[in-house]
């Protein structure tokens, strides 16, 4: 776990115009608008285009634009890449239809999915502003649905597997102070660690601050609140280890 960290987001963006915004929400900070019409040019020549085809094409043209994509990956119709110079696929990742994957950060290697690992449709990953990231190992599998963000920093390990419609989040709202909302209260960070060969249930919610120990096994819908030992596995909310039957 890393050090908390608080920041306000509000303060540190709140300046910039709209324009400004979207671009680095689309293809980065410190880019250009030149950047961000051949952005939207390459998405709108591929990103809808179903079947084979598509498929080629996207294999094709995404890793002469974009050097952190192998081109062994496999990416669906309708996928998102927002800031994809900040994201990197390895050799026979698998993202399904209708994915997004935001790269909005500071952090030159904001997503990174590592060989082997696959996302099945609908998963939304969000690297998390100013500095965040979410880093997948190999062979790791990500449910239908399932929202990642990294805000603090978010590590998935090797040959995990998360279900769908799972929540899993690296940062904390403030809300020390009941004279101030708490959307102007900033964030907290910790950052999550899930280790390798771990099995999150459906429905499973994690919070920030915590480790999921090598080999534990998360129930469905549980909410994890604190960290888990390896081996363990936990369920309900919040999540707490399961009794051992005698």
């Amino acid at each position: 776990m890393q050090p908390k960290k608080k920041y306000n987001l509000t303060e540190t963006y709140g300046q910039e115009s709209n324009l400004n915004r979207y671009i680095r929400l689309t293809v980065g900070e410190n880019k250009s608008i030149g950047s961000l019409f051949l952005h939207e040019l390459l998405f709108i020549i591929s990103t809808g285009l179903p079947g084979l085809l598509g498929i080629g094409l996207r294999k094709f043209l995404y890793p002469k634009f974009f050097k952190g994509i192998s081109k062994s990956s496999f990416i669906g119709k309708h996928v998102t890449l927002r800031c994809p110079s900040q994201i990197k696929l390895g050799s026979g990742v698998m993202i399904d239809d209708f994915t997004q994957l935001v790269a909005n950060s500071s952090h030159p290697d904001a997503i990174i999915i590592n060989s082997g690992s696959f996302l099945r449709s609908q998963t939304n990953i969000v690297a998390g502003p100013p500095e965040g990231f979410v880093h997948i190992g190999e062979n790791t599998g990500i449910g239908q649905g399932t929202i990642l963000y990294g805000n603090g920093g978010l590590t998935i390990g090797n040959k995990v597997l998360i279900a769908g419609q799972c929540f899993i989040v690296a940062s904390m709202h403030e809300f020390k102070d009941p004279n101030v909302p708490i959307a102007e209260q900033g964030i907290s960070t910790s950052g999550i660690t899930i280790e390798d060969n771990v099995w999150i249930g459906a429905g499973a919610k994690i919070l920030d601050g915590v480790t999921i120990g090598e080999g534990a096994i998360v129930g469905a819908n549980a909410v994890v609140t604190k960290s888990v030992e390896p081996h363990t596995r936990v369920v309900g909310i919040p999540a707490k280890p399961l009794a051992n039957k005698k």
